[in-house]
């Protein structure tokens, strides 16, 4: 799990301050608020993963492309250093091997047990090249409290507190080794496969088809803009992938037929080949209702098809994995939106999910904190943000939630004026009925 971040000079945020991810984290706040750039900023180092850039900035195909260093450095201020943290909890304890002492005066290096790192880099330009200023593994472990690397050189404290320098140099941001020294490498090493398991799923989706090709492939996820979507369902059927369903274990395909029965959006679903085609040709079926002919996604609501990615990810991904998603509840009807935080919430407790969410909905919101009264959550497993922009500045607001889903520093407007619409609206009809009595 990836349990904080943390950005300064980065696009609109001149420092986030330490933002504490939890199982269910939901980001909002106005458009251009800034929110979009702390997703950006995790998708930024999970692109960088195994390329010999410093940063992987982006191009058509990747994950985001936010250009240049000029275009995501603060003001555009290239003098500047760009500085990310990052947190992250490995589902299993792991270890690193560093040179010490035993009582005897021998040397030999030694295993360093720890639960939890924080990667904090720092990056600036040089002419036209871009440089690791600076960087550190924070360690949960008394024995090495942490290892850092600045001009060429690696450093940490062992056990005895005696300083240890090893000299090398790093290729990219979080430290994998150009030359020398290989203390870093489990640390890097962890930080790869921790990013491994992010997947991210856009706001805009592709439009559905009466047909999908699918020549056998196995992806990852469902795609950047679920264009997987079909093809992540048809390889959970061939491998008999199975999620968790109370305290059964079922196809990943009943479950998704479940909760769009569950949220009314169809009475049934069902992935089948096409009559017309060559054997690898299929059609999504849909039943609206139980007396409907069935027929294809093309002929369903435009939101089924714009939701039914975010509903494969959920239990498509692997357990313990982390997913990023914008704006989930696009084009669905208000009640559904609330029922998307139960789903989320299911996925969260039952999968060993983290969902980083950011959304407009007040529907989701409002539900997530019945749930939270319900005890169907606890609060401390969420974690709910505002943001804002001022003056070019981005700003965050932690939303405090007490243990009845109340929160207590709700920020002004922070949906819009509904609620003031409404008691204008009351108003003026007592004062149409009054005239009218009158």
């Amino acid at each position: 799990m990836i349990t904080h971040i943390r950005v300064k000079n980065f696009k609109s945020w001149v420092d986030s301050g330490e933002v504490r991810l939890a199982p269910l984290t939901g980001f909002f706040g106005t458009n251009s608020s800034g929110k979009s750039s702390l997703l950006q900023m995790l998708l930024l180092l999970k692109q960088t993963i195994g390329r010999e850039d410093v940063l992987f900035f982006g191009d058509e195909s990747s994950l985001v492309n936010l250009g240049s260093f000029r275009d995501v450095i603060h003001g555009h201020d290239t003098d500047a250093s760009l500085e990310l943290e990052c947190g992250c909890q490995p589902q299993e304890p792991l270890s690193i091997e560093v040179y010490g002492e035993e009582p005897d005066g021998s040397e030999r290096s030694l295993p360093v047990p720890f639960h939890h790192f924080t990667l904090s880099t720092s990056i600036h330009r040089n002419k036209d090249s871009l440089l690791v200023e600076y960087l550190r593994y924070g360690l949960d472990s008394r024995d090495v409290p942490g290892i850092e690397w600045a001009a060429k050189t690696v450093s940490y404290k062992n056990s005895l507190d005696k300083t240890v320098l090893a000299v090398g140099g790093v290729q990219n941001c979080y430290g994998v080794a150009a030359s020398g020294s290989l203390v870093l490498l489990p640390l890097t090493s962890a930080f790869e496969h921790q990013f491994s398991c992010v997947y991210y799923l856009g706001p805009a989706r592709v439009t559905p088809q009466r047909c999908y090709h699918w020549e056998g492939s196995h992806p990852q996820d469902t795609g950047l803009w679920g264009d997987k979507t079909i093809d992540a369902l048809l390889s959970a059927r061939v491998l008999q992938l199975k999620t968790s369903d109370k305290e059964d274990a079922v196809p990943i395909e009943e479950q998704i037929s479940k909760w769009l029965h569950e949220m009314e959006l169809a009475h049934s679903f069902s992935l089948r080949l096409s009559p017309n085609g060559d054997g690898r040709d299929y059609e999504v079926r849909i039943k609206k209702d139980s007396v409907s002919p069935e027929v294809t996604l093309v002929d369903m609501g435009y939101g089924l098809s714009q939701f039914l990615p975010v509903l494969v990810l959920c239990y498509y991904a692997p357990e313990g994995s982390t997913l990023i998603l914008e704006q989930p509840g696009i084009h669905l009807h208000p009640k559904v939106q609330s029922q998307l935080a139960d789903l989320l919430i299911e996925v969260v407790t039952e999968r060993n999910l983290q969902v980083l969410v950011e959304s407009h909905s007040e529907h989701l919101l409002t539900r997530l904190q019945l749930r939270i009264a319900e005890e169907k959550i606890g609060a401390d497993k969420t974690a709910l943000y505002f943001c804002e922009n001022k003056e070019g500045v981005s700003e965050m607001k932690s939303l405090e939630l007490d243990e009845l889903g109340n929160i207590k520093n709700w920020p002004p407007d922070f949906f819009g004026t509904v609620r003031g619409d409404l008691v204008k609206m009351t108003k003026a009809q007592m004062k149409r009925q009054k005239r009218t009595e009158g």
